[in-house]
């Protein structure tokens, strides 16, 4: 396949010059090793460290791919990067998956200190796990902090880009919005679409998960599992509850049968270390906040695989397939909302005004019974300056009412807490197509996008 975006992270690599040491981190199959290759090619020499090989079957390993290039036969990492960094001083020396090392021979950390200080080399490291990657890399305890110029973090790909690669592959707009929604902007799974000879979504993905021998299932649990080490059942537990539905502490802490306070940490942990969940607050104000989890990968496996876990171990294979192809469409509905908040945050999607803020919105209200009621808004999108607010709803339905869903908006609006009185209020709706596209809703501005709408404003 060929190489997708990144523009800023070349843009980056290109202003260095003379010596420079970099460290690029991001989850596996992000990228990472293929942005270092693509940019700098025959230049940049890669040396790939395995955590399951000893330290002389490592080397023996890189003098047997670069035969071309004399590479001193020694034994230890210390001789053979004095060697590179002495004599390959053209070269752009890449450790790939540095994080390794940890395993292999934890203390060249500080030859490497020492090395880099010495000899000032051309240096880029790539590291998979991102918490043992900060602690590596910027944790001013490590031996390596302070060594690197730049830090870059590579995301996934986003939505409009990875777009552009299944059109590239001849896979129609609705099903790459399917297929964003299970595997985000992860550039590997899409390299794998290019090899099939054939492919139909509702097939390829209980293939991929469910049916022996599930290539995507282990890949997703066993990347987990190193990540969180010996905690991981609980790290487990707390992500199951929130693709789940238990999304507020308390759900939380009642689902894994753990007190709020045992389990704040762990918390802590996923959101700053992991970077796998974020916390969200309505845009309005208030102290509701509530998890969610960040990549659409881990919320897919957590929420349709790992939760039927039972069925896999009996082999109750089609069982547990049965019940995914039941889930796949609510499961492309709970991420088109996330799609369309990106577009409209990237300005793809023209909003009727310049909003300060955009978000869903949540909250809760007593009916004339005095009974609790919860209620939720897909997309809130104010300006606090102008008093503008745009109330949006996603379907991904074909021939939606856009009439009905305006009326649900003007109601759930009533509980939306901001400048009631001052506003300008408008409406937004999304969905695969509609009955009928409204502009007007009594007196209110209506926006209707349908997936041909949608598309028009990725191409522009």
């Amino acid at each position: 396949m060929r190489f997708y975006n990144r523009e800023k992270e070349i843009e980056i690599l290109n202003n260095l010059k003379g010596d420079f040491r970099v460290a690029i981190v991001g989850r596996r199959r992000i990228g990472k090793t293929r942005l270092v290759e693509e940019h700098y090619k025959k230049n940049c020499l890669t040396l790939f460290i395995s955590a399951e090989k000893s330290e002389k079957e490592i080397i023996n390993g890189w003098i047997d791919e670069y035969k071309d290039i004399y590479l001193v036969k020694v034994d230890t990492f210390k001789d053979f990067f004095e060697y590179l960094f002495t004599k390959l001083k053209d070269k752009i020396i890449f450790i790939d998956e540095i994080q390794n090392i940890l395993k292999v021979n934890k203390s060249f950390l500080f030859d490497l200190q020492r090395l880099i200080d010495k000899h000032k080399p051309r240096l880029i490291v790539t590291g998979s796990l991102i918490r043992t990657m900060k602690k590596t890399v910027e944790n001013y305890k490590s031996p390596l902090f302070g060594r690197f110029d730049m830090v870059l973090r590579l995301k996934e790909l986003d939505f409009p880009t990875t777009v552009k690669i299944c059109k590239d592959l001849n896979i129609d707009f609705e099903t790459s919005i399917r297929l964003y929604s299970v595997f985000g902007g992860i550039p590997k799974y899409y390299e794998l679409l290019e090899k099939l000879k054939k492919f139909e979504f509702e097939k390829f993905i209980p293939d991929m998960f469910i049916y022996s021998p599930r290539p995507l299932y282990e890949e997703v649990r066993t990347m987990l599992k190193e990540e969180f080490g010996k905690e991981q059942r609980m790290f487990f537990s707390i992500i199951s509850a929130i693709s789940q539905g238990n999304t507020k502490l308390s759900e939380i802490a009642n689902f894994v049968g753990k007190k709020p306070t045992e389990i704040t940490k762990y918390l802590h942990l996923l959101r700053n270390d992991f970077e796998i969940i974020t916390r969200e607050e309505p845009i309005t104000g208030g102290k509701r906040g509530i998890y969610k989890i960040d990549t659409n990968l881990v919320d897919f496996w957590f929420s349709n695989i790992w939760r039927y876990q039972e069925l896999l171990e009996k082999k109750d294979d089609e069982k547990a397939a049965n019940i995914l192809k039941n889930n796949l469409n609510s499961w492309t509905g709970k991420k088109f909302e996330n799609i369309i908040l990106d577009l409209l945050r990237g300005k793809i999607i023209k909003s009727p005004f310049d909003f300060t803020e955009i978000s869903r919105w949540w909250g809760n209200y007593r009916d004339e019974n005095n009974v609790r009621k919860e209620l939720e808004i897909d997309i809130l999108a104010l300006n606090k300056k102008t008093k503008e607010i745009l109330f949006g709803e996603c379907k991904w339905k074909d021939e939606v009412s856009a009439e009905k869903i305006c009326k649900e908006l003007k109601e759930k609006s009533k509980h939306v807490q901001w400048n009631n009185d001052k506003r300008n209020e408008s409406y937004a709706v999304f969905a695969k197509s509609f009955k009928k596209k409204i502009n007007k809703f009594e007196d209110k501005k209506v926006y209707c996008f349908d997936l041909k709408d949608l598309e028009k404003a990725l191409i522009k």
